[in-house]
Protein backbone atom coordinates (compact mmCIF):
# COMPACT_ATOMS: atom_id res chain seq x y z
CA UNK A 1 0.00 0.00 0.00
CA UNK A 2 1.34 3.43 -0.99
CA UNK A 3 -0.20 6.75 0.00
CA UNK A 4 0.28 10.10 -1.76
CA UNK A 5 -1.15 13.55 -1.41
CA UNK A 6 -2.22 13.46 -5.07
CA UNK A 7 -2.42 10.72 -7.69
CA UNK A 8 -2.47 12.02 -11.27
CA UNK A 9 -3.97 9.76 -13.94
CA UNK A 10 -2.19 10.35 -17.23
CA UNK A 11 1.14 11.99 -18.02
CA UNK A 12 -0.28 14.34 -20.63
CA UNK A 13 0.80 17.96 -20.36
CA UNK A 14 -2.11 18.86 -18.07
CA UNK A 15 -1.29 16.07 -15.65
CA UNK A 16 2.44 16.79 -15.69
CA UNK A 17 1.74 20.49 -15.11
CA UNK A 18 -0.50 19.95 -12.08
CA UNK A 19 1.96 17.39 -10.69
CA UNK A 20 4.91 19.78 -11.05
CA UNK A 21 3.19 22.73 -9.41
CA UNK A 22 2.11 20.56 -6.49
CA UNK A 23 5.44 18.74 -6.11
CA UNK A 24 7.33 22.04 -6.17
CA UNK A 25 5.38 23.04 -3.07
CA UNK A 26 6.15 19.92 -1.13
CA UNK A 27 3.28 17.65 -2.04
CA UNK A 28 3.82 13.93 -2.43
CA UNK A 29 2.69 13.33 -6.01
CA UNK A 30 2.38 10.19 -8.12
CA UNK A 31 1.71 10.27 -11.89
CA UNK A 32 0.47 7.06 -13.53
CA UNK A 33 0.83 6.68 -17.30
CA UNK A 34 -0.30 3.62 -19.26
CA UNK A 35 2.22 4.14 -22.09
CA UNK A 36 5.99 3.83 -22.14
CA UNK A 37 6.49 7.60 -22.65
CA UNK A 38 4.85 10.71 -21.18
CA UNK A 39 3.12 13.44 -23.16
CA UNK A 40 -0.26 12.25 -24.45
CA UNK A 41 -0.78 14.05 -27.77
CA UNK A 42 2.48 15.97 -27.27
CA UNK A 43 4.67 13.00 -28.09
CA UNK A 44 6.98 11.67 -30.78
CA UNK A 45 7.48 8.15 -32.10
CA UNK A 46 9.77 6.42 -34.60
CA UNK A 47 8.87 4.25 -37.59
CA UNK A 48 11.26 2.84 -40.19
CA UNK A 49 14.02 5.36 -39.64
CA UNK A 50 11.76 8.42 -39.20
CA UNK A 51 10.70 10.34 -36.08
CA UNK A 52 7.13 11.65 -36.18
CA UNK A 53 5.17 14.04 -34.00
CA UNK A 54 1.41 13.69 -33.63
CA UNK A 55 0.57 16.72 -35.76
CA UNK A 56 1.50 19.61 -33.47
CA UNK A 57 4.02 21.97 -35.05
CA UNK A 58 5.27 25.51 -34.67
CA UNK A 59 4.22 26.49 -31.13
CA UNK A 60 4.23 30.24 -30.53
CA UNK A 61 3.98 29.53 -26.78
CA UNK A 62 7.39 27.85 -26.91
CA UNK A 63 9.22 31.17 -27.11
CA UNK A 64 11.38 31.87 -24.05
CA UNK A 65 9.02 34.39 -22.48
CA UNK A 66 5.85 32.42 -23.19
CA UNK A 67 3.91 29.96 -21.06
CA UNK A 68 5.54 26.62 -21.84
CA UNK A 69 9.14 27.67 -21.22
CA UNK A 70 8.21 29.83 -18.21
CA UNK A 71 6.43 26.91 -16.55
CA UNK A 72 9.36 24.54 -17.14
CA UNK A 73 11.88 26.90 -15.57
CA UNK A 74 9.57 27.72 -12.67
CA UNK A 75 9.32 24.01 -11.90
CA UNK A 76 13.10 23.82 -11.75
CA UNK A 77 13.58 22.44 -15.24
CA UNK A 78 15.59 23.63 -18.23
CA UNK A 79 14.80 25.71 -21.29
CA UNK A 80 14.00 23.62 -24.35
CA UNK A 81 16.21 24.54 -27.34
CA UNK A 82 14.15 25.29 -30.43
CA UNK A 83 14.42 26.20 -34.08
CA UNK A 84 12.20 28.88 -35.67
CA UNK A 85 9.35 27.93 -38.00
CA UNK A 86 9.45 30.50 -40.79
CA UNK A 87 8.48 28.46 -43.84
CA UNK A 88 5.83 29.07 -46.46
CA UNK A 89 2.31 27.75 -46.73
CA UNK A 90 1.21 26.36 -50.06
CA UNK A 91 -2.59 26.40 -50.25
CA UNK A 92 -4.51 24.56 -52.95
CA UNK A 93 -8.08 25.82 -53.13
CA UNK A 94 -10.17 23.96 -55.71
CA UNK A 95 -6.82 22.81 -57.14
CA UNK A 96 -5.45 26.32 -57.64
CA UNK A 97 -2.12 26.94 -55.83
CA UNK A 98 -1.36 29.98 -53.67
CA UNK A 99 1.76 30.75 -51.65
CA UNK A 100 1.55 32.58 -48.31
CA UNK A 101 4.75 33.72 -46.61
CA UNK A 102 5.48 34.78 -43.02
CA UNK A 103 5.72 38.52 -42.61
CA UNK A 104 3.64 39.33 -45.67
CA UNK A 105 0.47 37.30 -45.30
CA UNK A 106 -1.90 40.13 -46.14
CA UNK A 107 0.09 41.11 -49.22
CA UNK A 108 0.22 37.52 -50.46
CA UNK A 109 -3.51 37.10 -49.95
CA UNK A 110 -4.13 40.31 -51.89
CA UNK A 111 -1.95 39.04 -54.73
CA UNK A 112 -3.77 35.71 -54.68
CA UNK A 113 -7.19 37.39 -54.65
CA UNK A 114 -6.68 40.75 -56.41
CA UNK A 115 -10.41 41.30 -56.96
CA UNK A 116 -10.93 41.13 -53.19
CA UNK A 117 -7.90 43.19 -52.10
CA UNK A 118 -9.98 45.49 -49.92
CA UNK A 119 -11.89 42.56 -48.41
CA UNK A 120 -8.58 40.85 -47.61
CA UNK A 121 -7.45 44.04 -45.90
CA UNK A 122 -10.68 44.13 -43.89
CA UNK A 123 -10.35 40.48 -42.80
CA UNK A 124 -6.74 40.83 -41.70
CA UNK A 125 -7.44 44.11 -39.89
CA UNK A 126 -10.07 42.30 -37.83
CA UNK A 127 -7.77 39.36 -37.13
CA UNK A 128 -4.83 41.56 -36.18
CA UNK A 129 -7.01 43.59 -33.84
CA UNK A 130 -8.43 40.48 -32.20
CA UNK A 131 -4.94 39.10 -31.54
CA UNK A 132 -3.86 42.45 -30.07
CA UNK A 133 -6.88 42.49 -27.78
CA UNK A 134 -6.34 38.86 -26.78
CA UNK A 135 -2.85 39.66 -25.51
CA UNK A 136 -3.74 43.02 -23.94
CA UNK A 137 -4.19 41.69 -20.40
CA UNK A 138 -1.36 41.86 -17.91
CA UNK A 139 -2.55 39.08 -15.57
CA UNK A 140 -3.77 35.52 -16.03
CA UNK A 141 -7.57 35.52 -16.27
CA UNK A 142 -9.71 33.96 -13.58
CA UNK A 143 -11.99 31.06 -14.57
CA UNK A 144 -15.44 32.45 -15.39
CA UNK A 145 -17.13 30.02 -13.02
CA UNK A 146 -15.16 31.54 -10.13
CA UNK A 147 -16.76 34.96 -10.69
CA UNK A 148 -19.97 35.91 -8.89
CA UNK A 149 -22.79 37.73 -10.72
CA UNK A 150 -21.51 41.28 -10.15
CA UNK A 151 -18.00 40.29 -11.24
CA UNK A 152 -19.39 38.66 -14.38
CA UNK A 153 -21.32 41.82 -15.25
CA UNK A 154 -18.21 43.93 -14.71
CA UNK A 155 -16.17 41.47 -16.76
CA UNK A 156 -18.65 41.71 -19.64
CA UNK A 157 -18.68 45.51 -19.59
CA UNK A 158 -14.88 45.62 -19.39
CA UNK A 159 -14.58 43.18 -22.30
CA UNK A 160 -16.84 45.26 -24.56
CA UNK A 161 -14.95 48.43 -23.67
CA UNK A 162 -11.41 47.05 -23.90
CA UNK A 163 -11.87 44.29 -26.48
CA UNK A 164 -14.63 45.45 -28.85
CA UNK A 165 -13.36 43.62 -31.95
CA UNK A 166 -12.85 40.41 -30.02
CA UNK A 167 -16.40 40.60 -28.65
CA UNK A 168 -18.01 41.60 -31.96
CA UNK A 169 -16.19 39.13 -34.20
CA UNK A 170 -13.94 36.85 -32.16
CA UNK A 171 -16.63 34.86 -30.36
CA UNK A 172 -18.79 34.36 -33.46
CA UNK A 173 -18.66 31.28 -35.68
CA UNK A 174 -16.06 31.63 -38.42
CA UNK A 175 -18.53 31.15 -41.29
CA UNK A 176 -20.76 33.96 -39.97
CA UNK A 177 -17.85 36.38 -39.74
CA UNK A 178 -16.37 35.53 -43.11
CA UNK A 179 -19.78 35.88 -44.75
CA UNK A 180 -20.01 39.41 -43.35
CA UNK A 181 -16.55 40.38 -44.58
CA UNK A 182 -16.52 38.91 -48.10
CA UNK A 183 -18.60 37.03 -50.68
CA UNK A 184 -15.57 35.34 -52.26
CA UNK A 185 -15.86 31.62 -51.54
CA UNK A 186 -12.28 30.69 -52.47
CA UNK A 187 -10.91 33.45 -50.23
CA UNK A 188 -13.02 32.28 -47.31
CA UNK A 189 -11.91 28.68 -47.81
CA UNK A 190 -8.25 29.73 -48.04
CA UNK A 191 -8.63 31.33 -44.60
CA UNK A 192 -10.53 28.34 -43.24
CA UNK A 193 -8.30 25.61 -44.69
CA UNK A 194 -5.42 26.33 -42.29
CA UNK A 195 -7.46 24.95 -39.38
CA UNK A 196 -10.58 23.43 -40.98
CA UNK A 197 -12.76 22.83 -37.96
CA UNK A 198 -15.96 24.54 -36.78
CA UNK A 199 -14.67 27.16 -34.34
CA UNK A 200 -15.17 30.75 -33.33
CA UNK A 201 -13.36 33.32 -35.45
CA UNK A 202 -10.95 34.09 -32.61
CA UNK A 203 -9.27 30.70 -33.11
CA UNK A 204 -8.54 31.55 -36.77
CA UNK A 205 -7.35 35.05 -35.88
CA UNK A 206 -4.86 33.51 -33.46
CA UNK A 207 -3.64 30.82 -35.86
CA UNK A 208 -3.03 33.30 -38.67
CA UNK A 209 -1.70 35.87 -36.21
CA UNK A 210 1.12 33.59 -35.08
CA UNK A 211 1.78 32.05 -38.51
CA UNK A 212 5.52 32.04 -39.12
CA UNK A 213 6.25 33.00 -35.51
CA UNK A 214 6.33 29.57 -33.92
CA UNK A 215 9.17 27.48 -32.53
CA UNK A 216 9.85 23.77 -32.90
CA UNK A 217 11.78 21.76 -30.25
CA UNK A 218 15.11 20.46 -31.49
CA UNK A 219 14.27 17.04 -30.07
CA UNK A 220 10.74 16.99 -31.45
CA UNK A 221 7.59 17.50 -29.40
CA UNK A 222 8.66 14.71 -27.07
CA UNK A 223 11.20 17.17 -25.64
CA UNK A 224 8.39 19.07 -23.87
CA UNK A 225 6.94 16.23 -21.74
CA UNK A 226 10.43 14.83 -21.20
CA UNK A 227 11.51 18.17 -19.74
CA UNK A 228 8.40 18.28 -17.54
CA UNK A 229 9.01 14.72 -16.36
CA UNK A 230 12.62 15.57 -15.49
CA UNK A 231 11.48 18.61 -13.49
CA UNK A 232 8.95 16.45 -11.64
CA UNK A 233 11.60 13.94 -10.66
CA UNK A 234 13.87 16.76 -9.49
CA UNK A 235 11.06 18.05 -7.25
CA UNK A 236 10.53 14.63 -5.69
CA UNK A 237 7.46 13.59 -7.69
CA UNK A 238 7.08 10.04 -8.99
CA UNK A 239 6.20 9.10 -12.58
CA UNK A 240 5.33 5.46 -13.22
CA UNK A 241 5.11 4.44 -16.87
CA UNK A 242 3.25 1.37 -18.14
CA UNK A 243 0.94 1.60 -15.14
CA UNK A 244 -2.66 1.79 -16.36
CA UNK A 245 -5.47 2.85 -14.05
CA UNK A 246 -8.52 0.57 -14.13
CA UNK A 247 -10.57 1.97 -11.24
CA UNK A 248 -10.92 5.12 -9.17
CA UNK A 249 -11.84 4.26 -5.60
CA UNK A 250 -14.85 6.28 -4.44
CA UNK A 251 -16.65 5.91 -1.14
CA UNK A 252 -19.14 8.23 0.50
CA UNK A 253 -18.85 10.77 -2.30
CA UNK A 254 -15.05 10.98 -1.93
CA UNK A 255 -12.23 9.71 -4.14
CA UNK A 256 -9.47 8.14 -2.09
CA UNK A 257 -7.26 6.21 -4.50
CA UNK A 258 -6.89 4.10 -7.64
CA UNK A 259 -6.36 0.52 -8.76
CA UNK A 260 -4.19 -0.37 -11.73
CA UNK A 261 -4.04 -3.18 -14.28
CA UNK A 262 -0.98 -4.59 -12.50
CA UNK A 263 -3.01 -5.05 -9.31
CA UNK A 264 -1.44 -2.13 -7.45
CA UNK A 265 -3.53 0.10 -5.21
CA UNK A 266 -2.47 3.68 -4.51
CA UNK A 267 -4.21 5.97 -2.03
CA UNK A 268 -4.66 9.73 -2.19
CA UNK A 269 -6.72 12.47 -3.82
CA UNK A 270 -7.16 11.91 -7.56
CA UNK A 271 -6.47 14.22 -10.50
CA UNK A 272 -7.58 12.91 -13.90
CA UNK A 273 -5.90 14.04 -17.12
CA UNK A 274 -8.21 11.74 -19.09
CA UNK A 275 -11.49 12.95 -20.53
CA UNK A 276 -14.33 13.27 -17.98
CA UNK A 277 -16.29 10.59 -19.84
CA UNK A 278 -13.51 8.03 -19.48
CA UNK A 279 -12.91 9.11 -15.89
CA UNK A 280 -16.53 8.24 -15.10
CA UNK A 281 -15.98 4.74 -16.49
CA UNK A 282 -13.38 4.12 -13.80
CA UNK A 283 -15.83 4.74 -10.96
CA UNK A 284 -18.36 2.27 -9.62
CA UNK A 285 -21.58 2.95 -7.81
CA UNK A 286 -24.42 5.40 -8.27
CA UNK A 287 -24.18 7.82 -5.35
CA UNK A 288 -25.45 11.41 -5.57
CA UNK A 289 -22.06 12.99 -6.25
CA UNK A 290 -21.40 10.66 -9.18
CA UNK A 291 -24.85 11.37 -10.60
CA UNK A 292 -24.23 15.11 -10.29
CA UNK A 293 -20.96 14.79 -12.21
CA UNK A 294 -22.70 12.92 -15.01
CA UNK A 295 -25.37 15.63 -15.22
CA UNK A 296 -22.77 18.37 -15.77
CA UNK A 297 -21.74 16.70 -19.04
CA UNK A 298 -25.18 16.06 -20.50
CA UNK A 299 -25.86 17.84 -23.78
CA UNK A 300 -22.31 19.12 -24.22
CA UNK A 301 -20.94 18.95 -27.75
CA UNK A 302 -17.49 17.46 -28.32
CA UNK A 303 -14.94 19.02 -30.67
CA UNK A 304 -14.60 16.97 -33.88
CA UNK A 305 -11.98 14.25 -34.06
CA UNK A 306 -9.21 13.92 -36.59
CA UNK A 307 -7.30 11.35 -38.61
CA UNK A 308 -3.59 11.49 -39.31
CA UNK A 309 -1.60 10.21 -42.26
CA UNK A 310 2.09 9.84 -41.42
CA UNK A 311 4.39 10.00 -44.46
CA UNK A 312 8.10 9.28 -44.85
CA UNK A 313 9.50 11.14 -47.89
CA UNK A 314 12.98 10.79 -49.34
CA UNK A 315 15.20 13.65 -50.50
CA UNK A 316 14.34 13.29 -54.19
CA UNK A 317 11.36 15.56 -53.55
CA UNK A 318 12.38 19.14 -52.75
CA UNK A 319 9.94 21.01 -50.51
CA UNK A 320 12.16 24.10 -50.64
CA UNK A 321 10.79 26.61 -48.09
CA UNK A 322 7.41 24.94 -47.63
CA UNK A 323 6.39 23.98 -44.08
CA UNK A 324 2.63 23.60 -44.54
CA UNK A 325 0.34 22.54 -47.36
CA UNK A 326 -3.45 22.90 -47.32
CA UNK A 327 -5.92 21.29 -49.71
CA UNK A 328 -9.59 22.30 -49.76
CA UNK A 329 -12.56 22.89 -52.02
CA UNK A 330 -13.99 26.33 -52.74
CA UNK A 331 -16.88 25.84 -50.27
CA UNK A 332 -14.94 24.09 -47.52
CA UNK A 333 -15.51 26.95 -45.05
CA UNK A 334 -19.27 26.29 -44.93
CA UNK A 335 -19.18 22.49 -44.73
CA UNK A 336 -20.05 20.64 -41.53
CA UNK A 337 -17.74 17.84 -40.32
CA UNK A 338 -20.47 15.24 -40.84
CA UNK A 339 -20.51 16.19 -44.54
CA UNK A 340 -16.85 15.33 -45.01
CA UNK A 341 -15.86 12.32 -47.09
CA UNK A 342 -12.36 11.16 -48.07
CA UNK A 343 -12.97 12.86 -51.43
CA UNK A 344 -13.87 16.33 -50.09
CA UNK A 345 -12.40 16.62 -46.60
CA UNK A 346 -9.83 19.45 -46.21
CA UNK A 347 -6.27 18.26 -45.63
CA UNK A 348 -3.51 20.09 -43.72
CA UNK A 349 0.03 18.73 -44.17
CA UNK A 350 2.79 19.75 -41.77
CA UNK A 351 6.33 19.24 -43.08
CA UNK A 352 8.77 18.64 -40.23
CA UNK A 353 12.55 19.00 -40.13
CA UNK A 354 14.49 15.78 -40.65
CA UNK A 355 16.29 14.89 -37.44
CA UNK A 356 19.95 13.88 -37.33
CA UNK A 357 20.18 10.20 -38.16
CA UNK A 358 16.74 9.95 -39.79
CA UNK A 359 16.63 8.39 -43.25
CA UNK A 360 13.56 10.24 -44.51
CA UNK A 361 11.69 13.46 -43.87
CA UNK A 362 8.48 13.22 -41.82
CA UNK A 363 5.18 14.68 -42.96
CA UNK A 364 1.93 14.53 -41.00
CA UNK A 365 -1.35 15.09 -42.84
CA UNK A 366 -4.27 16.10 -40.61
CA UNK A 367 -7.61 14.91 -41.96
CA UNK A 368 -10.77 15.91 -40.02
CA UNK A 369 -12.87 12.85 -40.81
CA UNK A 370 -14.90 12.36 -37.66
CA UNK A 371 -15.30 9.72 -35.01
CA UNK A 372 -18.73 8.69 -36.30
CA UNK A 373 -17.69 8.36 -39.95
CA UNK A 374 -19.09 5.16 -41.48
CA UNK A 375 -20.70 4.03 -38.21
CA UNK A 376 -17.59 4.62 -36.11
CA UNK A 377 -15.28 3.37 -38.83
CA UNK A 378 -17.12 0.06 -39.10
CA UNK A 379 -15.99 -1.12 -35.72
CA UNK A 380 -17.95 -3.90 -34.10
CA UNK A 381 -19.65 -4.12 -30.71
CA UNK A 382 -17.27 -2.82 -28.08
CA UNK A 383 -15.34 -1.11 -30.90
CA UNK A 384 -13.56 -4.22 -32.05
CA UNK A 385 -11.30 -3.31 -34.96
CA UNK A 386 -11.86 -6.19 -37.31
CA UNK A 387 -11.56 -6.79 -41.05
CA UNK A 388 -14.19 -4.18 -42.00
CA UNK A 389 -12.37 -1.52 -39.94
CA UNK A 390 -9.00 -2.32 -41.51
CA UNK A 391 -10.41 -2.31 -45.03
CA UNK A 392 -12.13 1.06 -44.56
CA UNK A 393 -9.02 2.51 -42.98
CA UNK A 394 -6.93 1.38 -45.96
CA UNK A 395 -9.45 2.78 -48.46
CA UNK A 396 -9.43 6.20 -46.79
CA UNK A 397 -5.63 6.18 -46.55
CA UNK A 398 -5.24 5.50 -50.27
CA UNK A 399 -7.83 8.14 -51.21
CA UNK A 400 -6.11 10.84 -49.13
CA UNK A 401 -2.69 9.87 -50.48
CA UNK A 402 -4.01 10.01 -54.04
CA UNK A 403 -5.52 13.47 -53.47
CA UNK A 404 -2.20 14.75 -52.13
CA UNK A 405 -0.43 13.23 -55.15
CA UNK A 406 -2.84 14.97 -57.54
CA UNK A 407 -1.72 18.31 -56.09
CA UNK A 408 1.98 17.65 -55.53
CA UNK A 409 2.66 15.39 -58.52
CA UNK A 410 3.93 11.90 -59.24
CA UNK A 411 7.45 12.90 -58.17
CA UNK A 412 6.05 13.30 -54.68
CA UNK A 413 4.33 9.90 -54.78
CA UNK A 414 7.55 8.20 -55.86
CA UNK A 415 9.40 9.92 -53.00
CA UNK A 416 6.96 8.52 -50.40
CA UNK A 417 8.77 5.55 -48.90
CA UNK A 418 6.30 4.67 -46.14
CA UNK A 419 2.93 5.79 -44.84
CA UNK A 420 0.69 4.93 -41.89
CA UNK A 421 -2.86 6.03 -41.09
CA UNK A 422 -4.52 6.61 -37.71
CA UNK A 423 -8.27 7.07 -37.14
CA UNK A 424 -10.14 8.80 -34.29
CA UNK A 425 -10.65 5.31 -32.84
CA UNK A 426 -6.86 5.11 -32.50
CA UNK A 427 -6.70 8.52 -30.83
CA UNK A 428 -9.37 7.60 -28.31
CA UNK A 429 -7.70 4.31 -27.46
CA UNK A 430 -4.30 5.97 -27.09
CA UNK A 431 -5.28 9.07 -25.10
CA UNK A 432 -8.58 8.22 -23.37
CA UNK A 433 -9.94 11.39 -24.98
CA UNK A 434 -13.64 10.89 -25.65
CA UNK A 435 -14.42 10.25 -29.33
CA UNK A 436 -10.79 10.94 -30.18
CA UNK A 437 -11.21 14.68 -29.67
CA UNK A 438 -7.94 16.62 -29.62
CA UNK A 439 -9.54 19.92 -28.51
CA UNK A 440 -11.98 18.84 -25.77
CA UNK A 441 -15.40 20.42 -25.91
CA UNK A 442 -16.72 22.19 -29.00
CA UNK A 443 -15.58 25.79 -29.40
CA UNK A 444 -18.35 26.88 -31.70
CA UNK A 445 -20.20 30.05 -30.81
CA UNK A 446 -22.94 28.40 -28.74
CA UNK A 447 -20.46 26.31 -26.75
CA UNK A 448 -17.43 28.61 -26.43
CA UNK A 449 -16.41 29.39 -22.85
CA UNK A 450 -18.56 26.73 -21.17
CA UNK A 451 -15.75 25.01 -19.31
CA UNK A 452 -15.98 22.21 -16.80
CA UNK A 453 -14.68 23.04 -13.34
CA UNK A 454 -11.37 21.55 -12.29
CA UNK A 455 -12.95 20.32 -9.06
CA UNK A 456 -15.90 17.96 -9.20
CA UNK A 457 -18.93 17.13 -7.01
CA UNK A 458 -16.91 14.13 -5.85
CA UNK A 459 -14.61 15.28 -3.07
CA UNK A 460 -10.89 14.94 -3.87
CA UNK A 461 -11.53 14.21 -7.55
CA UNK A 462 -10.23 16.86 -9.95
CA UNK A 463 -9.74 17.34 -13.70
CA UNK A 464 -6.95 18.88 -15.76
CA UNK A 465 -6.46 19.10 -19.50
CA UNK A 466 -8.36 20.30 -22.52
CA UNK A 467 -11.81 19.65 -21.04
CA UNK A 468 -11.49 22.30 -18.33
CA UNK A 469 -10.53 26.00 -18.21
CA UNK A 470 -8.75 27.49 -20.13
CA UNK A 471 -9.37 24.86 -22.81
CA UNK A 472 -7.47 23.63 -25.84
CA UNK A 473 -3.85 24.06 -26.94
CA UNK A 474 -0.60 22.91 -25.35
CA UNK A 475 -0.04 26.02 -23.24
CA UNK A 476 -3.72 26.17 -22.21
CA UNK A 477 -3.66 22.52 -21.16
CA UNK A 478 -0.55 23.23 -19.08
CA UNK A 479 -2.29 26.29 -17.64
CA UNK A 480 -5.14 24.05 -16.50
CA UNK A 481 -2.61 22.41 -14.16
CA UNK A 482 -1.64 25.84 -12.85
CA UNK A 483 -5.25 26.80 -12.12
CA UNK A 484 -5.97 23.53 -10.32
CA UNK A 485 -2.78 23.70 -8.26
CA UNK A 486 -3.51 27.35 -7.42
CA UNK A 487 -6.86 26.39 -5.92
CA UNK A 488 -5.53 23.35 -4.07
CA UNK A 489 -2.54 25.20 -2.62
CA UNK A 490 -4.65 28.19 -1.66
CA UNK A 491 -6.42 25.98 0.87
CA UNK A 492 -3.06 25.71 2.64
CA UNK A 493 -2.24 29.41 2.52
CA UNK A 494 0.05 29.24 -0.53
CA UNK A 495 -0.52 32.03 -3.06
CA UNK A 496 0.68 30.38 -6.26
CA UNK A 497 -0.59 33.22 -8.44
CA UNK A 498 1.48 35.81 -6.57
CA UNK A 499 4.54 33.58 -6.45
CA UNK A 500 4.46 32.77 -10.15
CA UNK A 501 3.90 36.42 -11.13
CA UNK A 502 6.91 37.45 -9.06
CA UNK A 503 8.98 34.73 -10.74
CA UNK A 504 8.02 36.00 -14.20
CA UNK A 505 8.65 39.65 -13.29
CA UNK A 506 12.11 38.87 -11.89
CA UNK A 507 13.35 36.98 -14.92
Amino acid sequence: METFDYIVIGAGMGGLSAANFLAKHGKKVLVLEKHQIPGGLVTSFARQGVHYDLGIYGLYDLKKKETIQQFLVYWGGEWIPTVPCRGEMHAYIEGKPHIFRPGRLKEDFQEAFPQQAEEVNRIFQRMERIVTEMFSGTEAPEPPYDLHLLELVKFGIHSWRKKPTFMKYGVKDVAKVLDKLTDAEELKSAIYAYCPYPMVFMAFAYQWGVFGKGEYPLGGMQAIPDAAAAALSKAGGVLKLREEVTEILVEGGKAHGVKTASGQVYYGAVISNASPQHTLKWMKGEDRALFSLKKTMEGRKIFPAICTLFLAVDDTYDFQQTECITIAGRKAYQMKPEEYTPENVPVVINIYPKRDGDIYRPLVALVPLGYHYEDQWRTGPGQERGKAYRELKKQVEETILQRITEHLGEDFRRAVQAHEFSTPITFERYTYSQEGSFMGWSIEEKAYGKYLRQSTPIKDLHFVGQWVFPGFGVSAVMASGYYLAKDLLQNEGIDLKKEFQQFVENR
